[in-house]
């Protein structure tokens, strides 16, 4: 199982893409004429669902998250932004209105690269698109790898790859039961099983709202 779970998330790769990337964008700063500079407090939006894209966003401090909000109500959370991620991109090049709401998850500071500097990039820096669309390609692969797990692994699968993995990779942040759960897949009732049984068998401590894994292979061996 740990074998799967470091190759669904795959974070190698997709950094050097977005590396790459940020340093297209930060080499043609000085020509960017309508980009602006933004903050948000945790629980804030930097777009809703069913707006339409302007330009592209650049996570410089905090983390975002994808959440959609589908017709009968039931909010699943999508994806996770951290610092020098780009988010927009998708609705942005599609040309379609936003198929989530971004909201920030701590506080957070932005870059908001306008559509007419987005136009001149990909006019005047091939290398731009070239790298976006791999961006593109990386996280259709993720979406597809994460919806075959959804089908093949039990919800005590998806939740202690999901706890392992916000915690290794998001180790400042504290994560409510329901952030795990919809980011897993799974019900605030069945994480807090799990990670009660889980803090019985000395595999994880829990502190206030907070945790801390004690071992990561009998997490995710965890049935």
């Amino acid at each position: 199982m740990a074998g799967n779970f470091a190759q669904d998330f795959d974070p190698g790769q997709s950094l050097v893409i977005l590396k790459t990337t940020m340093n297209i964008i930060e080499a043609m700063a000085p020509t960017l004429k309508n980009s602006t500079t933004g903050e948000l407090k945790r629980g804030d939006f930097l777009y809703h669902m069913g707006e339409d894209p302007k330009g592209l966003f650049i996570i410089k401090e905090g983390l975002v998250g994808l959440f959609h909000l589908s017709e009968n109500g039931k909010e699943t959370f999508l994806r996770i932004f951290s610092k020098d991620s780009i988010l927009g991109h998708r609705s942005y090049f599609s040309q379609e209105k936003y198929h989530a709401s971004a909201i920030a998850l701590s506080p957070t500071k932005y870059v908001h690269v306008a559509e007419s500097d987005c136009k001149m990039m990909c006019q005047e820096n091939p290398n731009f698109l070239r790298e976006i669309i791999k961006i593109l390609a990386k996280d259709l692969r993720a979406v597809e790898i994460r919806l075959s797990g959804h089908h093949d692994k039990s919800a005590q699968q998806r939740i202690s790859e999901t706890l392992v993995f916000l915690k290794l990779k998001y180790p400042e942040q504290t994560w409510t039961r329901k952030e795990i759960a919809e980011y897993s897949g799974s019900t605030f009732e069945s994480v807090t099983r799990l990670m009660s049984r889980a803090e019985e068998l000395g595999i994880i401590r829990k502190m206030g709202r907070d945790f801390e894994i004690i071992d990561t292979h009998s997490l995710l061996s965890l049935s």
